[in-house]
C-alpha cells in the first residue's frame, strides 16, 4: 500500500449512468494499493447524479459529494474539489469514461519525479478513439492555438485528465480563476518552473450521455489564451 493519499476530483453534470462504472474502475486499479478518496462535484444534475453519489457514499466512505446550486462550469468544479481535498496527490478526470482509470497507477508513480502529469493524447503512444474527424481537428487546433498564443510547449493543452502534487496546486489555488472547461491551460501557464510530464493515454469518446463541448466553450478557450499570454509574464 502506497503511503501517499490520492484525491480524485470528478466534476459531473448528468452523469448518473457513468458514475458507478468509473467508481468501480478506480477501485479495481487503486484498491489495496493506494489510499484514495473520490470527490464528485455535481452541478445539481437534473438526472439525479448527486442523489446516486450520496447513496454510494453510504456504502463507501472514500466517496464524497460536493453539490453545487447550478451549472457553474467544469473548471470551477475541479477547483472546488481541490479546495475540499486532503490527498498528497490530486487528480482531475471526467466521469464519462473517456479517461480510463487504468492509467492512474502509472500517472501517480510519475508524480514522484514531476509536479504535473498530463494524460496526453498527442504524444507518442497516445491517441483518440471513436471521435469524429471534426472533433479531432478542433482539439488538435485548440492545443496548437494555445501553444502559439500563450507560448507553451505542452502538446495536449485541452486535456482534462491530469495528476498534480498537492503542494504545487495549493500554492496556485488562490490565483486560479477557471473559465469554461479547460483548467489545465491556466495551471500550466501559471507554472513556468514546474516539472511537467505528458503521459500517453488513449482517449475514448463517452459511452453514455452527451458531450459538454460547445462553440461557447471554444470561444472562452481562445479568450483565455490571450488573457494568459499577458498573465504568464507575471509568473516567470
Amino acid at each position: 500500500m502506497q503511503k501517499k493519499k490520492v484525491s480524485i476530483i470528478i466534476p459531473t453534470y448528468n452523469e448518473r449512468d457513468n458514475v458507478p462504472i468509473v467508481v468501480k474502475a478506480i477501485e479495481e486499479v487503486l484498491g489495496g494499493k493506494w489510499h484514495y478518496q473520490i470527490i464528485v462535484v455535481d452541478d445539481s444534475s437534473p438526472d439525479g447524479t448527486g442523489m446516486l453519489v450520496t447513496e454510494l457514499s453510504y456504502k463507501d466512505h472514500r466517496i464524497n459529494l460536493i453539490e453545487r446550486p447550478g451549472k457553474l462550469g467544469l473548471g470551477s468544479a475541479v477547483v472546488a474539489g481541490f479546495d475540499h481535498s486532503d490527498g498528497d496527490y490530486l487528480v482531475m478526470m471526467d466521469a464519462d469514461l473517456s479517461h480510463d482509470p487504468k492509467y492512474l497507477p502509472d500517472m501517480l508513480l510519475e508524480l514522484s519525479n514531476h509536479d504535473i502529469v498530463i494524460g496526453s493524447r498527442y504524444v507518442d503512444g497516445g491517441g483518440v478513439c471513436n471521435w469524429p474527424l471534426w472533433r479531432r481537428i478542433v482539439s488538435v487546433t485548440a492545443s496548437a492555438v494555445g501553444r502559439s498564443i500563450v507560448g507553451l510547449s505542452i502538446r495536449d493543452l485541452t486535456a482534462g485528465f491530469a495528476a498534480f502534487k498537492r503542494d504545487h496546486i495549493m500554492e496556485l489555488l488562490p490565483d486560479l480563476s477557471p473559465k469554461g472547461f479547460k483548467l489545465l491551460l491556466e495551471i500550466v501557464a501559471k507554472s513556468p518552473s514546474a516539472n511537467i510530464k505528458e503521459y500517453p493515454i488513449v482517449f475514448t469518446d463517452r459511452r453514455f450521455g452527451n458531450s459538454k463541448a460547445s462553440v461557447h466553450e471554444i470561444i472562452l478557450f481562445i479568450k483565455l489564451c490571450f488573457q494568459l499570454r499577458l498573465v504568464k509574464k507575471i509568473y516567470k
